[in-house]
């Protein structure tokens, strides 16, 4: 979502932009095929559309758990080469990365905006109160009913989350330094003793940091063990692409009957630890197995698209109202090719452009200054 690989690093995982391309694509279908339904439809269908789409928000959970990987795998790596790792220089290539688009985003809508709105005779008001985007919090605004206005900003409560684990993380790594694996334990138990407490208030356990760290902390036990356990893990891994094929057919079959698998207290309870562990597993076929049944960067387009997949997440809700603000004077939804095919295309193609732009214009710039603060 918001990870660019040093040249080192990509050679080691060559894959992992095609991955966070992946996770974007799947959050982007949720709010694409959720937006215009097409008339005439009858209800089963619709709700079967809704139902499958909705379960795309998991591309989230993984953007997470990749987070957590790479950014613990850089971190000990760099501690493994120097001695240790500097927090100053963490911090400087986040901030370069993470701030020119979070702040441009935070800024254009509640500067913006409200200037531009009037203009076309419509009203906007952002209710959702700036100090939260402003502290990286917005995730606790949606758990106190402040729900923004800007589609843009809902897309930064995930921003904000991934923005606390990284302020906490490098000092965490540094007190835990000779008990690494006790900490990732201890997150993980964190995160599920939090569930259960939230279990009576289902919006704090979507979007409260402790109910959801523990794909941060699966991630970075597999960097943990990629890096102080490599052969055990390349060995324990490395089986016959049949077993494989297995584990990607449940994950295909589980992904769409996700809300039938987790239900019930318990299940609700274990659902972050579990799909964190799933989508590990992926980041572990792609990065380290030697028998691997497909390479998801096989593909140079795939690989740029998870390239810029930071501004495809946050601008893709301005692509699809984009998309759905020129097709609708022309009363587009009428059949589910244009609302579930042409619709979702149109609105992509929007978003491509966009975060292209934001990436040659903007990013890039910001990029090349991480330079200063390498390890």
């Amino acid at each position: 979502m918001n990870n660019t690989l040093s040249s080192r690093t990509k050679q080691f995982f060559p894959n992992l932009d095609a991955l966070r391309f992946i996770a974007f694509f799947v959050v982007f279908l949720s709010h694409a095929l959720l937006l215009r339904y097409p008339t005439g439809t009858d209800f089963s269908y619709i709700n079967f559309i809704r139902k499958h789409a909705h379960t795309g928000v998991l591309g989230v959970n993984f953007f997470f758990v990749l987070s957590g990987f790479l950014i613990t795998y850089l971190l000990l790596k760099e501690k493994n080469e120097t001695g240790t790792f500097s927090v100053f220089k963490f911090y400087g290539r986040r901030v370069l990365r993470i701030w020119p688009v979070y702040f441009g985003i935070v800024i254009f809508s509640f500067g913006v905006l409200p200037l531009v709105f009037p203009l076309f005779n419509k009203v906007f008001f952002e209710s959702s109160p700036l100090v939260f985007y402003l502290t990286f919090t917005a995730n606790f605004a949606f758990i106190i009913g402040y729900y923004p206005h800007s589609s843009m900003l809902a897309m930064l409560w995930s921003i904000a989350v991934e923005e606390q684990f990284y302020f906490f993380w490098p000092w965490l790594l540094k007190f835990f330094k000779r008990n690494i694996f006790l900490l990732l334990m201890l997150i993980i138990v964190a995160n599920v003793t939090a569930r259960f407490l939230l279990l009576d208030y289902p919006i704090a356990l979507y979007f409260n940091t402790i109910s959801i760290i523990s794909d941060f902390g699966i991630g970075g036990m597999i960097a943990y063990f990629s890096l102080y356990k490599t052969e055990k893990l390349i060995r324990l891994f490395s089986v016959s692409k049949i077993y494989w094929l297995l584990f990607y057919v449940v994950l295909i079959v589980g992904y769409f009957n996700y809300e039938i698998i987790f239900t019930g207290n318990f299940m609700t309870v274990i659902e972050r630890p579990v799909l964190g562990l799933f989508f590990g597993l992926i980041i572990i076929d792609q990065c380290f197995n030697t028998k691997r049944i497909f390479n998801a960067g096989r593909f140079a387009f795939i690989n740029y698209l998870g390239k810029i997949s930071y501004g495809l997440y946050c601008f893709h809700p301005l692509g699809i109202i984009i998309a759905k603000d020129i097709l609708e004077p022309f009363n587009f939804f009428n059949t589910p090719f244009q609302s579930f095919i042409i619709f979702p295309l149109l609105a992509l193609s929007f978003t491509v452009l966009i975060a292209t732009i934001s990436y040659f214009t903007i990013e890039k710039f910001f990029l090349q200054q991480k330079q200063k603060f390498s390890s």
